[in-house]
Parts: structure tokens; C-alpha cells; sequence
């Protein structure tokens, strides 16, 4: 079982870590908390006329406003006096929350990029999942199989890449029984529209869900921003635990004989839903 904040971590890590500019990911504004090796800090921002306006407040409890510089893709950029030392901080957007780069300064006032650190923040308002003891690595590429059960477990924890690969690597049966439950399917084709050369997947993830990657793309960001992202990540886990039980039974997994009956009548009703990615979308858009 891996930690909490490496979990978070780890699921920033599946959403893409985007350069600037790509559209996918929401404006700096908000309070924003630290996971992995940023555990303990926070950052608060927000824009202003000239740039953002922001303070930083350490693992210790140390805070220091300061007043950054608004570069393109709505980058913030500021200087911090941080442990003794000048640095320059560069504060990237994600779906999830912010990518922060600390570089410091030399007595020369020239920057050190082989000190560099790469730190990552989560909107606090965001509920993080956890794995569970199903969890397996991602695969390292699609010419292996893994089953539904693992995939399901898994692939929200995975980067893009591994997302791509675990979805290319199962059989077109279990691709077609996800369909079946299309708040998990837009889970995957979000996953699949931020991972690099995903054409492949997405080809077969898109097939009659109505929806495009710009639109799951700013669809989700639309979520965050509505405060309805959280409710529609509470429909996937309810769908997915609905389908990960189909797939336990249909595999011979130990499971109570209720279960599985009541699994399969949910699978009936999901059969014969007019239910798509896009309609899901719409909802919490």
C-alpha cells in the first residue's frame, strides 16, 4: 500500500503534467495544499491586475506574501526568501492543483537550475482516493494482458502512458463491458486525452461516446470550477464498484452469490441505458 501524499502524488501524475498554455488545466486561484515532498506547506493565490497576488507558508508555519509576475498560460512567477536563500518560483497549473519549481540564486544573482526542485500542490477542495489492495503497477507496454479486475483498480492511479497501455492490453470484451457504465468510460477517455500518443486508445475509447478530448478537457475543468467535479467522481467510484463486482464474478472471484446476482441485474439496467460519456459530461459541466 503506497502513502496518502504519494497517492496524490501519483494521481497528479495520471491527469498529465501539462506545459503551459494547453487549456486543460484551471486558473491559479484558491488555497492550494502540499503532498509528497511539499507535505506540511501550502500556498494561497489569487489573480490581480498586475500579475498574483499570493503568500507561501512552509512546513513549518512560516508564511511571506508576495506578488508574482503573470506569465503565458497563465504561469505565476515570483521571487521568495526561502531557508536562507533567494529563489525564484515558478508556479505551473494542473487539473489537480499546481506544479511549483524552486530555483535558487547564487550571490551572483544567477540561477542555480542543477539546485532545482519540483514540488506538487493539490486544491484543497478536491477529495483524493486512495488505492486499494487490488492495486498493480502500470504496465510497461500494451503487448501484455492484464485483467479487468486489476485494471479497474488501478488505472486511476497510473500516468497517462501506463493508462494507455493498461486500456490497449485488455481484451475487447472488457472494453466493451466498460462502455456499459459510462461515467467510468469518461474516466478513462479524460485519463487517455492527457497522455502522449494515445491515438490508438482513444480511437476505440471515443467510438459512440459523443464527445471530443477538447470537450472532456474543458468539460472537466468546468467541473472543478462549478464545485461539481467531487459529486461526479463519487458516480464514477459508485459505477465502478458496480462493474469491478460484474468482472470479480464473471472471473470466479470469491463473492456472496447475492452480490453477484445483484451485480448482474445492475448490469442489465446499465445494458439497456442511453447513458454515454457525453451525457455524464453534461451533468457536471
Amino acid at each position: 500500500m503506497i502513502s496518502r501524499a504519494t497517492a496524490a502524488l501519483v494521481l497528479l501524475l495520471s491527469l498529465g503534467l501539462l506545459t503551459p498554455g494547453t487549456g486543460s488545466a484551471e486558473p491559479l486561484s484558491g488555497i492550494y495544499y502540499g503532498v509528497d515532498e511539499a507535505a506540511g506547506a501550502s500556498i494561497q493565490i489569487k489573480p490581480a491586475e498586475d500579475g498574483y497576488d499570493g503568500t507561501f507558508f512552509d512546513a513549518r508555519g512560516n508564511s511571506q506574501a508576495f506578488k508574482g509576475d503573470r506569465l503565458e498560460g497563465d504561469v505565476a512567477e515570483a521571487v521568495l526568501d526561502m531557508d536562507e536563500r533567494t529563489v525564484l518560483m515558478r508556479a505551473v497549473p494542473l487539473p489537480f492543483g499546481i506544479q511549483v519549481t524552486l530555483v535558487p540564486f547564487d550571490e551572483g544573482g544567477r540561477l542555480l537550475t542543477d539546485a532545482a526542485r519540483v514540488l506538487y500542490f493539490v486544491r484543497r477542495d478536491l477529495e483524493l482516493p486512495q488505492p486499494g489492495p487490488d492495486f498493480v503497477a502500470a504496465p510497461r507496454d500494451d503487448r501484455g494482458r492484464i485483467s479487468a479486475n486489476a485494471f479497474l483498480a488501478s488505472y486511476e492511479f497510473w500516468d497517462g502512458t501506463g493508462v494507455r497501455n493498461g486500456y490497449l492490453s485488455l481484451p475487447e470484451r472488457v472494453r466493451t463491458l466498460i462502455r456499459l457504465f459510462p461515467a467510468v468510460q469518461l474516466d478513462v477517455i479524460w485519463k487517455l486525452c492527457l497522455a502522449p500518443d494515445a491515438d490508438q486508445a482513444l480511437a476505440l475509447a471515443l467510438r459512440g461516446q459523443g464527445v471530443s478530448c477538447a470537450e472532456v478537457i474543458d468539460g472537466m475543468a468546468a467541473a472543478q470550477r462549478r464545485g461539481t467535479f467531487n459529486d461526479y467522481k463519487r458516480e464514477v467510484a459508485r459505477q465502478k464498484e458496480v462493474l469491478r463486482t460484474v468482472v470479480r464474478c464473471a472471473d470466479r472471484y470469491p463473492e456472496a452469490r447475492e452480490k453477484c446476482d445483484e451485480a448482474s441485474r445492475a448490469l442489465s439496467a446499465q445494458a439497456v441505458s442511453m447513458e454515454t460519456a457525453a451525457t455524464i459530461l453534461s451533468r457536471y459541466r
